[in-house]
Formats: structure tokens, C-alpha cells, sequence
């Protein structure tokens, strides 16, 4: 129960947090450098506006039903703490996916989504589960793979933060490309 208390309030601050950015049209543009050697650098980018907050109060909100619904569902479960920690896994994931305007970001969120989906969806250990999760982890890969091919494409632009291109770049055909590979990853 501690953990939906959690999430549910973590998820209002956030839609209130993302209806005060939309009311002051703030955006904020985060940059945490992870490694610098020499002359390379390893940058994290986020990206925090009101719709990225409105998604993730969102995701914390259903995340926290879950919790919430599992707790008395599954309350015979001996291993609950395990299902807990997927689902908190699984929000972390998704998490990333929506503040990453950085297609390496987004590629290492879609993969830890598809980890934890296919955890989740094995976790009752049958035959039939162990069917459904290896058609969940098949068909990520084509996610993977359109990821990898819009990742590939950008590399002739410099930069994988291809934020920095929507508006230069919103008619171009390299955009519609990369934009088009992205919706059929998802």
C-alpha cells in the first residue's frame, strides 16, 4: 500500500506540475553529462514540458491501480514483493521513453519495457506464458529494429536528439523517414 500512495501522489504533483507548465509554456531541457573522457562525452538528455508530465502522471496513476488491484488479487502470491518490483520496473522504463528526446534513450527505455514485459508476462511460469512472452519479446524486436534504423539514419545529422531537428527539418523527407521508423516501433 505504501507503494500506491506513492505513485498515486507522485502522479497528482505531476498533472499539476504539467498544468503549470502549460499555463507558463515552460519547458525544461535537462542535459547530465554521465562520462567525459578527453574529448568525448556521454550526455543524458531529458525533456520536461506539460506533456511529458501529463504521460507520466498518467503511467503512475495506472501503475499505482495495478499495485493497488494486485495487493488483494494476488494476495496468496508468495512472491508479490517480485510482481511489485516488475511493475515498478516496468514505470521506470516507461519513464525514460517519454522524457528522452535522444533516439539511444528511447531505444534503452523500449528495451527495458520489453525486459520487464516479458518478465511480467512469464511470471505465472506455464506453457502458455512462456507462449505469450516469447511473442512478446519477437515481436519488440521489430521495434528494435525500425529503432536501429532511425538511430543509423540520424547518425548523418550528428546528433541522435532529434528534437533539435524538428523545426528546421519538419518537411524534409529525412525526417519523414526517421518519424515514420519511430511509429513502427511503437
Amino acid at each position: 500500500s505504501i507503494s500506491f500512495v506513492n505513485l498515486i501522489s507522485i502522479s497528482l504533483s505531476c498533472f499539476l506540475l504539467s498544468l503549470y507548465f502549460l499555463l507558463n509554456n515552460m519547458v525544461y531541457f535537462i542535459e547530465w553529462e554521465v562520462v567525459s573522457l578527453n574529448s568525448m562525452s556521454i550526455v543524458m538528455t531529458f525533456l520536461f514540458d506539460w506533456m511529458s508530465l501529463l504521460f507520466m502522471s498518467f503511467v503512475l496513476m495506472i501503475a499505482s491501480l495495478v499495485i493497488f488491484y494486485s495487493k488483494e488479487y494476488m494476495s496468496s502470491d508468495q512472491n508479490i514483493n517480485r510482481f511489485i518490483m516488475l511493475v515498478l520496473m516496468f514505470v521506470l522504463s516507461m519513464m525514460l521513453l517519454i522524457i528522452s528526446p535522444n533516439l539511444i534513450s528511447i531505444l534503452l527505455g523500449w528495451d527495458g519495457l520489453g525486459l520487464v514485459s516479458y518478465c511480467l508476462v512469464i511470471y505465472f511460469q506455464n506453457v502458455k506464458s512462456y507462449n505469450a512472452g516469447m511473442l512478446t519479446a519477437l515481436s519488440n524486436r521489430i521495434g528494435d529494429v525500425a529503432f536501429l534504423l532511425a538511430i543509423a539514419w540520424m547518425l548523418n545529422y550528428g546528433s541522435w536528439n532529434y528534437i533539435f531537428y524538428l523545426e528546421v527539418m519538419q518537411n524534409e523527407f529525412e525526417m519523414l523517414v526517421i518519424g515514420s521508423l519511430v511509429m513502427l516501433a511503437a
